[in-house]
């Protein structure tokens, strides 16, 4: 047996206070009936007509139903049942652009600190749906897999920083090649089966494949949602771990000041091509909302099965008990005992 909440019957260690209470309240009263009345023998006398057995019956189912009243609050359970329950949702691949040029400003406080804070905004809405996390600069990695833990996602969504990046660059063709093989080797089965990936970058690829990727996230039957994140006008790149401190910024072989800008058109192509959408990031957020709607319109598919413990409730059993307490409390009626008058 289990309680469903087992913190009510705590409150069950107030029985015994409450029956001392009552019992020293009793012992009170007869002491001032004494006093008042000036002697045992009036007492004797006036309370013959009061009995005794019924009175402690009366007590004792009243505490009875109040045991059995905080029993069934607690809500005992017995008896399992288990379901299985099937899980559905969208698979959603999130590519984080993790290269330099994401720590440039021109997005406050950076492009990369906002792509973060958006990646999590969005988690927040997908409650049930399956999420993955891939970063990419020179290399892609699959930082977490498709899972329905977005606490897990979180943990590597927070570690993620640009100068972790050992090689230089960014691949953004790969990081789609891994994001498509990150939904795994399901076959599709037509409307049922949803996927979305979901590209935070500044759109620079220092790589191209662009068009070879595109057939295959077609095949796949992936939608791409791009936000480019950065500006037109640009910005200088950072340089972190610099010696000389901070203001340093990346500089060419002629050493001139590299600024980094917002290239839309190849995330514009991949999201068009693919029936997705493409968004300019902004302080706001307002892009996320708009994404956010547009997943949740997309048809959930079945990814995989748990199961589900379920206990019977059997709180209709003190209750009943209660109930029972209470009617003979009232049968009993006045414990003062009835004078057959002559």
């Amino acid at each position: 047996m289990r309680f469903a909440q087992p913190e009510i019957l705590w409150l069950l260690l107030g029985l015994p206070l409450l029956a001392v209470a009552s019992w020293i309240s009793a012992a009170r009263r007869r002491r001032a009936l004494r006093r008042f009345a000036g002697g045992a023998d009036f007492v004797t006398r006036f309370s013959a007509d009061i009995s005794s057995h019924r009175r402690v019956a009366k007590t004792l189912l009243l505490q009875l139903a109040l045991l059995a009243t905080l029993l069934a609050a607690a809500r005992p359970q017995w008896g399992r049942l288990v379901d299985e329950v099937k899980q559905a949702g969208v698979d959603v691949v999130v590519l984080m652009d993790t290269s330099l040029s994401m720590a440039a400003e021109d997005l406050a406080p950076s492009r990369l600190e906002l792509a973060r804070d958006e990646i999590d905004t969005l988690l927040d809405s997908l409650a049930g749906d399956r999420v993955a996390l891939i970063t990419f600069a020179g290399v892609p990695t699959l930082a977490c897999p498709l899972t329905v833990d977005h606490g897990a996602v979180r943990l590597f969504l927070d570690a993620v920083e640009p100068e972790v990046v050992q090689v230089p660059g960014t691949a953004l063709a790969e990081a789609i090649e891994l994001g498509i093989d990150a939904f795994g080797d399901q076959e599709l089965d037509g409307v049922d089966r949803s996927r979305a990936m979901v590209l935070f970058t500044d759109g620079e690829d220092h790589e191209g494949g662009i068009d070879e990727v595109l057939s295959k996230l077609k095949k796949a039957g992936v939608v791409v949602h791009a936000i480019g994140v950065g500006t037109a006008r640009g910005a200088p790149i950072p340089v972190p771990n610099e010696t000389a401190g901070s203001g340093r910024f990346k500089k060419d072989a002629d050493g001139r000041l590299v600024t980094t800008r917002l290239d839309e058109a190849s995330l514009q192509q991949l999201a068009f091509e693919t029936g997705g959408h493409y968004y300019t990031a902004t302080a706001g957020a307002r892009e996320v909302d708009e994404l956010i709607q547009t997943i949740g319109a997309m048809s959930a598919s079945e990814f995989g099965a748990t199961l589900r413990t379920r206990y019977r409730e059997r709180y209709q059993i003190p209750l009943a008990v209660a109930l029972c307490a209470l009617i003979a409390e009232a049968l009993l009626g006045d414990p003062r005992r009835r004078r057959v008058v002559p």
